[in-house]
């Protein structure tokens, strides 16, 4: 019996273990080339694969927002941006450059309130008034996400809901 439980509890640590896959290339070059984000460790801080059909992926910028990118799939990097609740085809040129616009007032938008996770507390009577849950966990790290193409390594998870937080290296300025 003690060996079941010891399998179970193996079993259910393995499951619950965060997993990385690689980014589809494609993702990566419509980031780069067509949106404009390059290089990419400066903007984006997570990518998440959303479970939709049409593929679509959740892009997690260093500020605190987000936008999808919707694949379409019937032509060549037939993609779609939604991007505050608006879609845009970027196979039309001026459905892009209104995505790359839409991109740059999401970029340039005020950090929400308390983003950093330094909220003072209320009560600073005795007892442990941190520490988290588990959550979202690991994600994609660009360690490469510059014009020098060495993307290969960066991963994503399929599963999730929070980016995680990570410091800015030295030199993504």
């Amino acid at each position: 019996m003690n060996k079941l439980r010891k399998y179970i509890r193996k079993e259910i640590q393995s499951l619950h273990e965060q997993k990385s896959y690689p980014v589809p290339l494609e993702l990566m070059d419509l980031m780069k080339d067509e949106l404009e984000m390059r290089p990419l460790k400066r903007y984006v801080n997570n990518i998440k694969a959303v479970n939709s059909i049409p593929p679509s992926y959740k892009i997690f910028l260093h500020n605190g927002q987000d936008f999808d990118i919707i694949y379409l799939g019937d032509q060549m990097n037939n993609f779609k941006v939604r991007i505050a609740d608006k879609e845009y085809d970027l196979l039309v040129m001026d459905d892009k450059n209104l995505a790359i616009d839409a991109l740059n007032r999401l970029l340039t938008a005020p950090l929400p309130p308390n983003f950093g996770g330094e909220e003072e507390p209320a009560d600073t009577g005795a007892g442990d008034t941190g520490g988290t849950s588990g959550g979202g966990g690991g994600g994609a790290a660009f360690p490469g996400g510059d014009e020098g193409g060495e993307d290969g390594d960066a991963g994503m998870e399929p599963d999730g809901d929070e980016p995680t937080d990570t410091e800015p290296e030295s030199d993504m300025i």
